[in-house]
């Protein structure tokens, strides 16, 4: 009987088990400043990623971005970046927010210089003027359907300069700006069927799950995807602390949807505008804090 069971462990120990597949799965992660496509079947998982902001109000998918507008006189530049929502389908862009303080300080230009003229964009010239206004926006981040925002207004002439900062949230599904409190109040921050944990949050879906878990030593958010077994397969790390997951395998999402993905995700990767990146994650932060409480 000895020798009978020696033989039998020779074979097991020439040998190993195959590695384990992950999960079918095919999903986005997006965090304030990228979103990720990954996919995952018996060939490995992958994930394309691009600078593109997403997020999703009544089943419709919209990508945020911040424009550019400039008015120009002999003496004197107006310019204010407004923040859009654009519907991936069918492309229409709505308007979110905008400055409202820049077309005030142009009244009072024009009511002080009744003759001046609107030049046209290619003669326009924003060097050298003595009234300049401008108002930046800045995407801290995005959480559940709020766009957080850091909104900075200047103007500048010979003998005056004054610079207003504010920051807020704006409902990518009303286009209202809302108090920060009221983001907190949101049940649907999480999205997704997320559940809140002690160190991340965990999306459950058919047959696999996904946990993003916050490293204080590294200050990021570990994404992991979990089999229904328990077994994990880390997918890196993001910079927010409370990612967004859109699942494309439930009820498969149709064709104009992913064809309007991927042209969005190859879009945002030719944009070189600096705006479509997130300059900052203290207000983001601050909201994810409250919202784990």
């Amino acid at each position: 009987m000895r020798s009978l069971r020696l033989l039998f462990l020779i074979p097991l120990i020439g040998c190993s088990l195959p590695a384990p597949e992950p999960p079918v799965a095919e999903f986005l992660v997006a965090d304030g400043s990228a979103t990720y496509w990954v996919q995952s079947g018996p060939r490995g998982i992958t994930a394309r990623v691009s600078p593109l902001i997403l997020t999703t109000a009544n089943d419709r998918f919209y990508q945020v971005f911040v424009g550019e507008s400039a008015r120009s006189y002999s003496d004197a530049v107006f310019i204010t970046e407004p923040m859009f929502r654009r519907d991936l389908v069918t492309g229409d862009s709505t308007l979110l927010l905008e400055d409202s303080v820049i077309g005030r300080w142009e009244k009072d230009y024009l009511a002080l210089s009744p003759g001046a003229q609107l030049l046209d964009p290619d003669d326009a010239d924003e060097g050298d003027v003595d009234f300049a206004a401008s108002s930046e926006v800045d995407i801290l981040g995005v959480i559940g359907p709020y766009v957080l925002y850091d909104q900075r207004a200047t103007v500048e002439r010979p003998d005056y300069s004054k610079t207003d900062s504010s920051r807020g949230a704006v409902d990518i599904r009303s286009g209202k700006v809302v108090a920060l409190t009221s983001v907190v109040r949101d049940s649907s921050l999480l999205g997704a069927g997320g559940t809140r944990e002690k160190n991340g949050v965990r999306w459950r879906h058919a047959g696999y799950e996904v946990v993003a878990r916050f490293d204080t030593a590294r200050a990021e958010t570990q994404v992991v995807l979990r089999n229904s077994r328990g077994r994990e397969w880390s997918l890196g790390f993001i910079d927010s602390r409370l990612p967004r997951i859109f699942w494309l395998d439930q009820h498969r999402a149709d064709s104009r949807l992913r064809i309007a993905l991927s042209e969005a995700f190859d879009e945002a990767l030719l944009d070189d505008g600096s705006t479509q990146f997130v300059r900052g994650l203290q207000a983001a932060d601050m909201v994810y804090a409250a919202v784990s409480r």
